[in-house]
C-alpha cells in the first residue's frame, strides 16, 4: 500500500514538473531565436551603415535627441544640420525615447536600434513560430532599409508596455491604439507626452506646421481608390480591422514598411506565405517602375501606392473580409 502511495505521489510530482519544464523549455528556444534575430540584423545594419552610407529616417531622430541633451531645439537642429534633405517630421516624443541612443555613434546607434526592433519582434511571434518567416518579408526588410520604427511599432502588439512607442509616431501610432486600445499604453504615452513638452514647450505647434509643409503626407483615402480601404470595418471587432481602417484615414507616408503590422491578419502559415509573395512582387514592381528620388518624394509616393494598394493594402482587407467578425491574437497580447 505504502509502495503504491509513493507511486501515486511520484506520479502526481511528475505530472505537476513537466508543464514546468516544457515552460523553460519554449522560454529558451524563444530567448535563442531572439538572440540570433538581434545578431543577425545587427551584422546587416552595421554593414549596411557602412560610409558613406545613404541618409536614413533615423538619422534625423538621433540628431534631434542629440539637440535635446545640448538643450537645442530639435527641429532648428535638423534644420542646420548639412546632409540632412528633409525638416524633423517627427514629434519630440521620438527624440526622448531615442535619447539614449544618441550617446552612440550614428552608425552604432542605428544597429542597436534596428536590432533591437527586430528582436522584440521575433520574442513576439516566436510565440507561433510560423509567425517568424515575416522577419523576412518586404515590408520587413524595408524597415532595415530605410531605419523605420515599424517593426518596434509591431512588437508593442504583443508588449502593452512597449506601446509607449506607438507615441513616438502619433500619426500611425493612433492607428496602433484603435487597433489595439490599452489603459497602459495611454498612461505611458501621456507621460512621454508631459516630459517632452517639459524638455520643449510648444513642440506640437511646431511639428504639426512641419507636417503641414508636407503635401506628400496624405491619407489612403485621398489616394485614388483608397477608399476601398474602408471596408475593413466591416470587421471591426478585429484589432487588425480596426487598425487597417484607422490607417486608412490617416495622413501617413502609405510606404512599405508600413504594411509589416498587416501580417498578423494571417491565420496560418499558408496566408501568411501567400501575403509575404504578393509584398515581394509589389516591391519589386516598386524598384522597377518607380525610381527612388529624395528630391522628388511626392511624385515617388504618388507612383509607389497602385503596387502598394494591390499588393500590399488589398491583399489583408480581403482576408480580414473573409474571416469570421470576432475578436482575434488573445496569444500575443502578453509575452
Amino acid at each position: 500500500m505504502a509502495g503504491t502511495l509513493d507511486l501515486m505521489g511520484s506520479g502526481a510530482g511528475t505530472s505537476s514538473v513537466l508543464p514546468a519544464l516544457a515552460d523553460r523549455d519554449e522560454r529558451g528556444r524563444r530567448i535563442l531565436i531572439t538572440a540570433a534575430v538581434i545578431v543577425v540584423t545587427a551584422a546587416f545594419v552595421w554593414t549596411g551603415k557602412s560610409p558613406p552610407a545613404a541618409v536614413a529616417d533615423c538619422d534625423y531622430v538621433w540628431y534631434a535627441a542629440r539637440a535635446l541633451w545640448q538643450g537645442l531645439d530639435p527641429y532648428s537642429a535638423v534644420r542646420s544640420q548639412p546632409g540632412l534633405h528633409y525638416p524633423l517630421f517627427y514629434p519630440v516624443t521620438a527624440a526622448v525615447l531615442a535619447a539614449p541612443l544618441s550617446a552612440l555613434p550614428l552608425r552604432l546607434a542605428s544597429t542597436v536600434f534596428l536590432a533591437g526592433g527586430m528582436g522584440a519582434l521575433a520574442w513576439v511571434w516566436s510565440k507561433e513560430p510560423w509567425r517568424l518567416w515575416g522577419l523576412t518579408s518586404a515590408p520587413a526588410l524595408n524597415a532595415l532599409l530605410f531605419c523605420q520604427w515599424s517593426p518596434w511599432l509591431t512588437a508593442a502588439v504583443g508588449l502593452p508596455w512597449l506601446g509607449i512607442v506607438w507615441a513616438a509616431k502619433p500619426s500611425v501610432g493612433l492607428a496602433y491604439v484603435i487597433g489595439w486600445p490599452s489603459r497602459l499604453v495611454l498612461g505611458l504615452a501621456a507621460a512621454l507626452t508631459t516630459v517632452s513638452l517639459l524638455l520643449v514647450p510648444g513642440w506640437p505647434a511646431e511639428w504639426i506646421s512641419t507636417v503641414r509643409g508636407a503635401p506628400y503626407y496624405l491619407a489612403p483615402i485621398q489616394r485614388p481608390f483608397g477608399w476601398v480601404l474602408l471596408l475593413a470595418w466591416v470587421r471591426w471587432r478585429r484589432p487588425e480591422a480596426r487598425f487597417l481602417g484607422a490607417l486608412a484615414c490617416i495622413p501617413h507616408s502609405s510606404s512599405l514598411y508600413e504594411i509589416l503590422p498587416l501580417l498578423l491578419v494571417a491565420r496560418n502559415r499558408r496566408e501568411l506565405a501567400g501575403l509575404m509573395a504578393l509584398t515581394f512582387i509589389g516591391w519589386a514592381l516598386l524598384l522597377w517602375r518607380v525610381p527612388v528620388h529624395p528630391s522628388h518624394v511626392p511624385l515617388v509616393l504618388a507612383a509607389q501606392w497602385p503596387y502598394l494598394l494591390l499588393f500590399g493594402y488589398l491583399p489583408p482587407m480581403l482576408l480580414l473580409i473573409r474571416q469570421p467578425a470576432v475578436s482575434s491574437h488573445p496569444d500575443l497580447e502578453s509575452s
